[in-house]
């Protein structure tokens, strides 16, 4: 279900904040987040786990986050796009 208003980048973060839903932008447009099955997100923490383990082992300070960090893609010339991936993996430093 996509919200009719187009917000810019900053102001998504603002929105972001405010509510409980989970959003994504494409191209402008704020669109809710559907909800996974339990198997999805079982392989989602699996993930984050095996993600955070090879960190640690191989010493390299990064984080998993899963389900809760917005990836800013820009497209050439036209509105912002943050994408919210199962999993991310971070330098701990962002």
């Amino acid at each position: 279900m996509a919200i009719a208003q187009r917000l810019n980048f900053a102001e998504y973060l603002n929105y972001a904040r405010s509510t409980e839903s989970p959003c994504e932008l494409v191209d402008g447009e704020l669109v809710v987040m559907s909800l996974g099955t339990g198997r999805h997100g079982a392989i989602a923490k699996f993930l984050e786990r095996l993600f955070d383990a090879e960190s640690q082992r191989t010493g390299k300070d990064c984080t998993a986050q899963r389900f809760s960090v917005a990836i800013r893609s820009p497209r050439g010339g036209r509105w912002d796009t943050a994408r919210i991936p199962d999993v991310v993996v971070l330098p701990i430093a962002q």
